[in-house]
């Protein structure tokens, strides 16, 4: 999202591994997210979890107005 590269500060996450469940018949291409670290993998991923609402809103309007 290009609001992040702007404005990084107005959002909160945490980096976590993320993989494709390539091996399972029953859950081929699913999404798999650890969010525990239980597989001790290295995070591969930056999970957006919480953005400041007015602060995006002031940043999208201000950046419409440019328009």
């Amino acid at each position: 999202m290009i609001a992040y590269l702007l404005a990084p500060d107005l959002f909160t996450g945490r980096h976590i591994n993320v993989e494709i469940e390539t091996q399972s018949e029953l859950t081929m291409g699913m999404t798999v997210a650890d969010w525990w670290g239980v597989t001790n993998r290295a995070p591969n991923a930056l999970f957006m979890g919480d953005i400041e609402a007015t602060g995006f809103y002031t940043l999208l309007s201000e950046r419409i107005a440019r328009l």
